[in-house]
């Protein structure tokens, strides 16, 4: 919200924006959505891999370059690029291998938010470094679950 805030961008503009129905936007600012769980272990899927965040979802790193099941498909060669198996990956997640194998699959929830979470990178932080999703994740430094509200202020 704070970034949105910051775009002087209503909420009502930014569900426009991220093409995303305004109640289902706002259940996202309220925490009460599944980027809740997805932003977390999108984050700690890219350190377990060591790629950028956004090379998970397009090879361009780009939002616009996401496309429907690819993020899955990325992951996987990326943790064969890496020589691990599902099972070390699922291990460094702490989620049962069967979860982990449904990321790689394209039947997870993945899909859906990581291209979501590159968007509103683009949208409120920088439209032209795609990195900058991971700075989502981890603003100051820090793992967002690790900060409270005066962090943000």
């Amino acid at each position: 919200m704070k970034e949105r805030e910051r775009k002087k961008l209503s909420p009502e503009e930014m569900a426009e924006k991220l093409d995303m129905p305004l109640d289902q936007y706002l259940a996202v600012e309220a925490g009460n959505s599944p980027a809740e769980t997805w932003g977390p272990r999108i984050r700690d899927l890219a350190v377990a891999l060591g790629v950028p965040t956004s090379r998970m979802f397009a090879t361009s790193g780009k939002w616009t370059d996401t496309k429907p099941g690819q993020a899955g498909e990325l992951i996987r060669k990326h943790r064969e690029t890496k020589g691990m198996s599902p099972e070390a990956v699922a291990e460094k997640l702490g989620i049962p291998v069967e979860e982990y194998n449904e990321i790689e699959n394209g039947s997870s929830g993945i899909e859906e938010w990581g291209p979501f979470f590159m968007h509103y990178a683009a949208e409120v932080l920088d439209p032209h470094f795609p990195g900058v999703v991971f700075n989502l994740f981890h603003p100051f430094g820090l793992p967002f679950e690790k900060l409270s509200v005066q962090d943000y202020r």
